[in-house]
């Protein structure tokens, strides 16, 4: 399935893919290096791989390139495109992908099925100042953790308190919009206006560009 989401902004490029392929298609289009190959046929889970093959289709796609694409993105920590001057985040869920590149901003997205329910861990990464003494929904539970999971990914220098270090001003949420977040670490101290859509097949998807 081609495209089900693609947005082209001065400073970024943002997109997210349906996987209902399976893995002799993004195999057939993709040029990879023995390292990658190597590291691919290490992924023990079948929808892990074909996350992984679909990412990486994903980015030629963004870049209109059928050459071979340099990178050190493998399954954990800040992918990085060494043959391209860009900065990329990478997410994946069920059968979803997205990629978001740009030429000169810091960028992190998050992906995520509205099914998820994240309400018995959300103790973990909201704090006593983002409830306000208010009860959340699963709804608004899962928008914050993925909400705090593109801050996580745009700040891309990892050891983050999700409850102490990532803030989100929660407000009524619709259909898609903006809310403003905030990084506190020491070497990153900044409001973060974060975007999110909820895309018509089931997902929500948030993102940040600084």
């Amino acid at each position: 399935m081609p495209l089900i989401f693609n947005l082209q902004k001065e400073d970024y490029e943002l997109a997210a893919w349906k996987i209902d392929e399976d893995h002799s298609f993004f195999e057939s289009r993709l040029k990879l290096s023995e390292e990658e190959k190597n590291f691919l046929q290490h992924i023990k889970a079948p929808n892990k791989r074909l996350q992984w093959l679909a990412s990486r289709h994903l980015i030629r796609v963004l870049l209109k390139t059928d050459l071979f694409i340099d990178s050190n993105y493998k399954q954990r920590g800040k992918p990085e495109l060494l043959s391209h001057k860009k900065e990329i985040s990478i997410s994946h869920t069920e059968d979803v992908c997205a990629v978001i590149l740009s030429e000169n901003k810091k960028v992190g997205v998050d992906i995520e099925p509205e099914y998820r329910d994240v309400t018995v861990i959300a103790h973990k990464y909201i704090s006593a100042a983002e409830k306000q003494n208010r009860i959340f929904t699963n709804d608004q539970n899962l928008f914050i953790w993925c909400a705090k999971e593109a801050l996580f990914k745009l700040y891309a220098k990892g050891e983050v308190s999700f409850q102490n270090d990532l803030f989100v001003k929660l407000h009524e949420l619709k259909t898609e919009g903006t809310v403003q977040t905030e990084i506190s670490k020491p070497d990153m101290n900044c409001t973060v206006t974060l975007q999110y859509n909820y895309l018509k097949e089931g997902y929500i998807m948030c993102w940040c560009v600084y």
